[in-house]
């Protein structure tokens, strides 16, 4: 390239530190589309089972509340990968007749809700599940308790950081989506559950099984040990799995819950 004039290297750096950046943002919304895909599998039927619809956003969710005993405890419940509100409609009503109130929503994508499922979407959901309890029907902040269970922990323990609840039950959380597969975080992670648990002093109740091959137990561990409320409790469940966890619980759960809320006051 004799007699042309050489491009400063300042700017070649520039260039390729450009390339780099446009690649590194092209991979990672690659990744998080796949992991979405991977966590949210959607399983959308377009029939809607509710018996009312929150606004999401651009999408319509299908929920179902129940309102339990009139100041009582509400629970606002975020359910797993697999379920749909639909198979979810005896839990909700088995809440209600032990007194609580109940909010159950499919997530975006999911049963009779539009819209696509993912990480960030999942977040809208809850927002849109709590600002309907407790600005459409006044219920204050002080009655809620978050439950989730599996990747309803993720949307759970966001709202666990951002609003003010009364306590959090998680059934099999993990401490973030990639530590399902690895005992450390990685770069590009999803729902940091553990890391959220740890800026919050909400109280926090714990269920998980020793033999859960789809959210092993140690992520259980790390979400209770770096959770900084108190009270606090994690409840162990021997010879158990992930999909067995509620039905070996039985009257288990229930009284547990109970006792839990009112330590929680």
């Amino acid at each position: 390239m004799s007699g042309g004039k050489s491009v400063p290297q300042y700017l070649l750096a520039g260039i390729a530190a450009g390339a780099v950046l446009i690649a590194a943002l092209l991979l990672a919304g690659s990744w998080n589309a796949l992991v979405d895909k991977v966590m949210f599998p959607s399983p959308h039927t377009g029939r809607r089972t509710g018996n009312l619809t929150l606004r999401s956003g651009a999408a319509e969710l299908d929920a179902f509340w129940l309102p339990g005993r009139p100041g009582g405890p509400v629970i606002l419940y975020s359910h797993g990968n697999g379920e749909i509100l639909s198979g979810i409609h005896g839990l909700l009503s088995e809440y209600a007749r032990r007194g609580y109130g109940v909010l159950g929503y499919d997530y975006a994508g999911y049963g009779g809700s539009t819209g696509k499922a993912g990480e960030e979407q999942a977040c809208r959901d809850i927002d849109a599940a709590y600002a309907f309890l407790t600005r459409t029907k006044g219920i204050p902040p002080e009655r809620i308790t978050l439950v989730g269970f599996s990747i309803g922990c993720g949307p759970s323990c966001y709202a666990a950081e951002k609003y003010p609840v009364r306590a959090v039950v998680l059934l099999a959380p993990f401490a973030s989506a990639l530590q399902t597969v690895f005992p450390f975080p990685l770069p590009f992670d999803r729902f940091p559950n553990a890391r959220r648990m740890s800026a919050t002093r909400r109280p926090l109740l714990v269920f998980h099984g020793r033999k859960d091959r789809i959210i092993p137990f140690r992520n259980g561990e790390k979400v209770y040990a770096m959770a900084a409320g108190t009270p606090k409790k994690f409840i162990p469940l021997d010879d158990t799995g992930h999909n067995d966890l509620f039905p070996r619980l039985g009257e288990t759960f229930w009284t547990e819950l109970a006792a839990f809320a009112r330590r929680s006051r």
